[in-house]
């Protein structure tokens, strides 16, 4: 499936095309858009296994906000994601931040339980959750293509995704 979205979001414009591989489901793409949509102000990319950013890594995100000098600002995750990943991609992040998306509540706090169990770095891991009934009618809204105005700002999303109007504040697990 693919996403085709005109953005208009805090007095900017861009056009982004979300493109899910075969095993990908719809929600992980919405989430992917809610990241791009979050994330407007750092022109996010979706970068690839070349991306010089990514070479001392060796994973690539979901979505990354470049530092503008080569590095990385923002690191985001969305739905589910291996642990194994998660502890070394925070290890290996030195100055930016990691960031998870995920669809609903319980499945944050879940997230968080791991993380702190299982990752040294936990505390430099941010789990950001939507309320369940809002991720729904976020993921039914979305269409092949997708015309999306309004504001976001930290967690806080307040805008129209086609004809739905969305005021939602991510919950921090």
């Amino acid at each position: 499936m693919t996403l085709r979205c005109e953005l208009n979001i805090n007095g900017g414009s861009r056009r982004v095309i979300i493109v899910g591989s075969e095993e990908e489901t719809h929600d992980h793409l919405a989430l992917r858009l809610a990241a791009a949509i979050l994330f407007f102000d750092g022109e996010p990319v979706e970068p690839g296994p070349a991306d010089h950013a990514l070479a001392d890594i060796g994973f690539v995100p979901d979505l990354m906000v470049p530092d503008g000098i080569g590095g990385i600002k923002v690191w985001v995750e969305c739905g589910n994601v291996a642990l194994n990943k998660l502890t070394k991609v925070a290890r290996r992040i030195k100055d930016g931040r990691l960031v998870i998306l995920k669809e609903d509540e319980p499945a944050g706090r879940r997230q968080r339980e791991v993380l702190k169990k299982e990752v040294r770095n936990a505390d430099k891991v941010e789990v950001w959750a939507w309320h369940r009934e809002e991720f729904k009618r976020w993921n039914e809204a979305l269409q092949e293509s997708n015309y999306i105005y309004g504001e976001a700002s930290g967690q806080t999303l307040n805008l129209v995704l086609n004809d739905a109007a969305f005021s939602v504040d991510l919950v921090s697990c």
